[in-house]
């Protein structure tokens, strides 16, 4: 790589740090443009017409944006980071033009209109959308573009927040799962750039203000501690039932703009009874990490925001779950800490345990528990927690983990007929089936005699045959084994159904290749037919295949990018 290159690559990653900030920000003025046009002429109404707006606003924006969504746009449904890490680990065409400019166009309408979820994981789409284009622009080759992906990641969170590190660590470790060289150095070029222009540009107040918390000995650690289970109960709980709940209404309400306005509506109607839930909520946040609040008026956010977040990801509006879980997370500790003063002999801060609860749902919700330990760091610039707070996100993503194994990213990668890899450094890890499975299958059906069968083997012997009926629907395994002992015993006459065995596996196309090795392992074979959801016989996997996918699938990411 020459200097020039080097150079070259540099000013990349600061013009999409540059053109990330400058999105972030004009995102972000998006939003407080749509709630002052739409929520808050709502909320500054007194009267019987307050409660009545506050229903009708979101929902006939929500299902205005669902007619757009569905006419125009499908591909902004669902959460935005799940697209962002299918745009990484799979095509950087999930990070098409349509996608990025109507997250950008719609999102802010939505959250201004009420919506309880947060604007992080679109902002995101849009500045990776963004850093990819960039990087075309500039000519770079694939696997840059590719690349590009978790730099706009880190530098969309740097620019929210203010936090480069966490920004850096989110994208790199949790979301993306990569530690190469020239990546950590390209998000991080990015992310600093993203952070002075939203500095430079959006002032110097951040979005989340904390103050300095505190707390006074170690007996408090068991209130962390409790911060820490209850974090990780809840927020595994609300994975799992707004995954169920999705899943239904998408199956009884298909059109979008319905499902869209009945989501809307359900959230007007608690904002009714709890303003405060209503929309991305950061001043909240911002008063609970700062010790404000109090028992009852903490209850009521959680609950209210809790619900109208599982209400809004279940119906699909458009939104992320950052904002949320950073609310629902403060909310929950600052009611804890609140019910600890009560039989407290010295009084506690009930800042300090916002900040570890926010730490802990955030944890237990996106599964990202350093980045969550970060954050709290980054915007408190006070190491003071450090340990009821990695106490605490500890906890929380362990027992959310075990409630559901997948957060909703993942949740609706799987639906989608996607599933991340295990390992992307593992090039297995990133293929099904079908991608690696042979397609030209010798086969036989049961009638057919012996002497056919050697016929048909006499230049190329496997050492499996599948047998499929006239349908090519899988019978059974026909093992060179068992030809050969006929053949020793003269029984020249056996037709292959006297000799077969039935599949003790057969592998689904779609199936992720790992899993199937796992089952293969844990069975004892080392080779199987492959089939279609109607049983028929559509490849056939075998240990040659296996190894000619690992020479063939190696990652493209890795310091090739500096090559």
């Amino acid at each position: 790589m020459t200097k020039i290159s080097r150079r070259v690559l540099l000013l990349m990653f600061i013009a999409a740090g540059i053109v990330s900030g400058l999105a972030a920000v004009l995102f972000h003025e998006w939003i407080v443009l749509s709630r002052s046009l739409l929520l808050e002429r709502a909320l500054r109404i007194d009267g019987p017409l307050r409660p009545l707006l506050l229903i009708s606003i979101p929902a006939t924006t929500a299902a205005l944006l669902g007619y757009i969504v569905q006419r125009f746009a499908p591909s902004t449904l669902g959460a935005g980071l799940a697209r962002v890490r299918r745009s990484y680990e799979q095509d950087v065409k999930y990070l098409d033009p349509r996608t990025v400019i109507f997250t950008f166009l719609l999102t802010p309408l939505s959250l201004g209109s009420g919506a309880p979820l947060g604007p992080e994981g679109p902002t995101v789409v849009v500045t990776s959308g963004l850093s990819v284009w960039v990087a075309r622009v500039l000519g770079f080759p694939r696997k840059v573009l590719r690349g590009m992906v978790p730099v706009g990641t880190a530098a969309g969170i740097a620019a929210i927040f203010r936090t480069p590190i966490t920004g850096v660590v989110f994208a790199l470790e949790e979301l993306f799962g990569t530690s190469s060289r020239s990546i950590l150095g390209g998000t991080l070029i990015a992310a600093v750039a993203a952070a002075v222009v939203q500095q430079a540009l959006g002032g110097s107040v951040r979005i989340l203000p904390a103050g300095v918390a505190t707390w006074n000995n170690t007996w408090e650690l068991l209130g962390f501690a409790i911060v820490g289970v209850t974090a990780g109960i809840v927020s595994g709980t609300v994975l799992r039932v707004a995954a169920v709940m999705r899943d239904r209404l998408r199956t009884k309400i298909p059109s979008v703009p319905l499902r869209f306005g009945l989501g809307g509506a359900a959230v007007g109607l608690l904002g009714v009874f709890s303003p405060s839930m209503l929309g991305v909520g950061y001043e909240t946040t911002s008063l609970l990490l700062r010790g404000g609040g109090s028992l009852m008026f903490d209850a009521e956010a959680f609950g209210a925001k809790t619900l109208g977040f599982m209400i809004a990801a279940s119906a699909g509006l458009l939104g992320g779950t950052f904002a949320p879980s950073l609310f629902i997370g403060a909310a929950l500790g600052g009611m804890i800490g609140h019910a600890g003063n009560l039989i407290a002999v010295n009084p506690i801060d009930t800042g300090a345990y916002a900040l570890v609860g926010m730490g802990a749902y955030f944890a237990g919700t996106l599964r990202a528990p350093i980045a969550a330990v970060l954050i709290v760091i980054e915007l408190t610039n006070d190491y003071g927690l450090v340990i009821p707070l990695m106490l605490g996100v500890a906890i929380s993503n362990a027992i959310s983990h075990a409630i559901t194994p997948r957060s909703l990213e993942e949740d609706q990668l799987e639906k989608e007929g996607y599933r991340p890899p295990r390992d992307v450094r593992d090039p297995l890890g990133q293929l099904v089936v079908r991608q690696v499975m042979s397609t030209e299958v010798m086969a036989f059906e049961p009638d057919t005699p012996l002497v056919d069968v050697l016929e048909r083997t006499r230049e190329k012997r496997h050492a499996v045959y599948p047998v499929m009926d006239s349908e090519k629907r899988l019978m059974g395994l026909l093992s060179g084994d068992a030809v050969g002992r006929a053949v020793r015993l003269q029984q020249f006459e056996t037709t292959v159904e006297d000799l077969m065995d039935p599949p003790l596996i057969a592998a689904r196309e779609s199936e992720s290749l790992n899993d199937l090795l796992g089952r293969m392992s844990s069975t004892g074979v080392d080779r199987c037919p492959v089939v279609d959801s109607q049983g028929v016989v559509v490849g056939f996997l075998s240990p040659s295949d296996v190894v000619r996918a690992r020479f063939q699938h190696q990652s493209v990411i890795s310091d090739e990018m500096l090559d």
